[in-house]
């Protein structure tokens, strides 16, 4: 499930067979098929998407973090699963967040998109604070999130799916 007790994170091959396995969508119809006057981009989905049961997931994960805490009601539980707070925003992260914004709001202060990696110095205050430099900045990947992330690689690694590679 999308939980992770703290301090103890699931390997990264285990999270992405986890995740991958938890969002389902209809086989797409051939390129330049229509339905209800909507043009389809034609990428094939994986077989295995249809085998999923219907309904929501996050329902299956609150019953799933319920059942566990039941059976083992010390244990400290981080959720990712729906994004729920419970807590507001502390005041250092949001006060980072208006500067942030209120400099795009200016010529000298705009940025336009940033790199599709994430912004350098972000990589590197990742890669020196939380793995005290053991990761070099280049491998840190800052992402918009898991489902986008997930979709991106049902895209680059589904069956049938041909890549192309620069040198």
């Amino acid at each position: 499930t999308p939980e992770i007790c703290r301090h103890r994170a699931p390997p990264m091959a285990a999270s992405l067979a986890i995740a991958a396995t938890a969002f389902a969508a209809p086989s797409r119809p051939a390129v330049g098929a229509e339905r209800a006057g909507v043009q389809m981009s034609g990428v094939a989905r994986n077989a295995n998407f249809g085998k999923l049961q219907a309904g929501y997931l996050f329902p299956e994960i609150g019953r799933r973090r319920s059942a566990y805490l039941a059976a083992n009601p010390d244990a400290n539980i981080i959720s990712l699963g729906i994004g729920d707070t419970t807590q507001p925003v502390p005041s250092h992260i949001l006060s980072g967040l208006v500067a942030g914004a209120s400099k795009l709001g200016t010529k000298e202060g705009y940025s336009g998109y940033g790199a599709e990696q994430g912004m350098g110095p972000l990589r590197e205050k990742i890669a020196s604070a939380l793995y005290d430099g053991k990761v070099d900045a280049a491998e840190v990947f800052v992402s918009d999130g898991s489902k986008c992330d997930i979709g991106r690689l049902q895209m680059m690694f589904g069956s049938g799916v041909t890549s192309a590679v620069q040198d």
